[in-house]
């Protein structure tokens, strides 16, 4: 199971699962530092991959509100 914040790089390895939490930043896979709840969220939507059956390259995204997004440059 891998959980990307990088999906275009991830898709060339086409893991046999994979979970990408939209807009998280490089070090917070999971969330930020402090986030327990998204963290564990996070978590679970990542285990619960295991009993869907996506293709393989197949990257799942999925966006989290409470997560804030960095603005735009």
């Amino acid at each position: 199971m891998l959980i990307t914040v990088s999906p275009e790089v991830s898709k060339q390895m086409r893991p046999p699962r994979a979970l990408y939490p939209k807009d998280f930043q490089i070090g917070n896979s999971l969330g930020k530092p402090g986030m327990r709840a998204l963290q564990k969220q996070v978590l679970k939507d990542a285990l619960l991959q295991f009993t869907a059956t996506p293709a393989p390259g197949e990257i799942i995204e999925k966006v989290y509100p409470e997560y804030p997004v960095p603005p735009a440059a």
